[in-house]
């Protein structure tokens, strides 16, 4: 980290009988973030399969900036479910712990990300 390289986990674990296993690396990721953030500038991102999260079935709907508060709305009313809860519960809990800012985005779009180029759903503190 000092020498200016980025960490990037993969969830990949083995059960140590020979088959491997995908661990949640979504609260992998989260979890490192929270345990750096008092040492460094730390931003999380997610980079996943969709463009960031999605306000309806269409890939090209993004939320571009999201709180908590309008995550619950949206989970309450069934437009944020599935694989997005837990991802979007460790992205808020590490933002909670201290993590300067957490971005979801699709993989393809990290170079952009990181240039500070707007893309995906970028978490706001309420």
């Amino acid at each position: 980290l000092d020498a200016g390289f980025m960490p990037v986990l993969a969830p990949l674990t083995h059960d140590g009988a020979g088959s491997m296993l995908n661990t949640n690396a979504d609260t992998i990721a989260a979890t490192v973030a929270r345990a750096l953030y008092a040492h460094y500038h730390t931003r999380l991102i997610f980079c996943f399969d969709k463009k960031g999260v999605l306000a309806s079935d269409d890939e090209n709907e993004v939320i571009p900036r999201l709180t908590e508060a309008e995550y619950r709305r949206l989970r309450a009313a069934g437009v944020i479910s599935k694989g997005m809860l837990p991802k979007l519960d460790n992205a808020f809990e590490a933002l909670h712990a201290g993590v300067q800012s957490v971005l979801l985005c699709h993989a393809s779009e990290l170079l952009q990300a990181l240039s500070g180029a707007g893309c995906g759903t970028k978490l706001m503190r309420e």
